[in-house]
């Protein structure tokens, strides 16, 4: 009676995925080159604006880069120029739509937003070292750096728009982390509050931190002006309650003070989730 192979040779078993991982890029190739042979293809070149010509072009080149490096072995090179040749010729149609905008002016943005990033990676890693290393898992770092390293591939092939959605992702991971950290000393100073002057001491802290949060998006200068009109407005009536609670605890009402002070950072966290800060 035969025998039946339940597991193919280690060696048969590695021939037949790189067969796959083979007409995998041989697939992904034929389906760019049908894009980049396409009316859509057509339209871009003579209507389109000259960052989306260059876009075009970029995806041709590593197109072919794709099939040299398939035709010489090395396919994980091979897949990686395909997969870059089809995103840039979406970034390509994407950007034969919209106005065009300087590379200049697009990097400074990227620029902008990378730097924001840093600021609350070392806000972070300030309040990390002041809490302990329990709460490292607020924040996954190895997938911020992940993003933002997806975010340097897509700029270098002029897809910008990629690049500012992989940070303002990083971004938004990190702001929440650290509004997280921070609103976990409730949990450290609820139990050590002395008296109403500790507690309304703790509300003010809370305030300005959001307050420094706001501001720093609103340095960014990349908000919408209908979002940007509604936090100012709900910032404004929480710097009126802030005052007010200045005002009580300087009589020495705490406790309404704490309540005043409390609603302040209300309209605050308000206001921030506009701007698309998770809380």
């Amino acid at each position: 009676m035969a025998t039946s192979l339940l597991f193919a040779p280690q060696g048969t078993a590695a021939a037949a995925g790189e067969r796959d991982l083979r007409a995998e890029i041989e697939q992904r190739i034929n389906l760019t080159r049908s894009y980049l042979e396409s009316k859509a293809a057509t339209k871009i070149d003579e209507t389109g604006n000259s960052q989306s010509r260059q876009l075009l072009q970029k995806s041709r080149e590593l197109l072919q880069q794709a099939i040299t490096e398939l035709e010489q072995g090395s396919l994980e090179a091979a897949q990686e120029k395909a997969n870059l040749s089809l995103q840039t010729f979406t970034a390509a149609g994407a950007a034969r739509m919209k106005k065009t905008v300087s590379a200049e002016a697009q990097t400074a943005q990227i620029g902008a937003i990378r730097a924001e990033i840093d600021a609350y990676l070392d806000s972070f890693t300030a309040a990390l070292a002041e809490k302990g290393p329990s709460m490292a898992g607020l924040l996954d770092r190895q997938y911020i750096v992940d993003l933002m390293a997806g975010a340097e591939q897509a700029q270098s092939v002029g897809d910008y728009a990629g690049a500012r959605s992989a940070l303002n992702q990083a971004k938004q991971l990190t702001v929440a982390a650290l509004i997280k950290i921070r609103n976990n000393e409730t949990v450290v100073y609820s139990v050590e509050f002395q008296t109403p002057a500790d507690e309304f001491r703790y509300e003010r802290e809370r305030y300005r931190e959001y307050t420094a949060l706001g501001q720093k998006l609103l340095d960014s200068g990349e908000l919408e002006a209908s979002r940007l009109r509604m936090f100012e407005q709900l910032q404004n009536h929480g710097e009126r309650l802030n005052q007010e609670a200045l005002s009580l605890a300087g009589e020495g009402d705490f406790e309404t003070a704490i309540s005043r002070m409390e609603l302040a950072v209300e309209k605050l966290v308000q206001g921030l989730r506009l701007l698309g800060v998770t809380l």
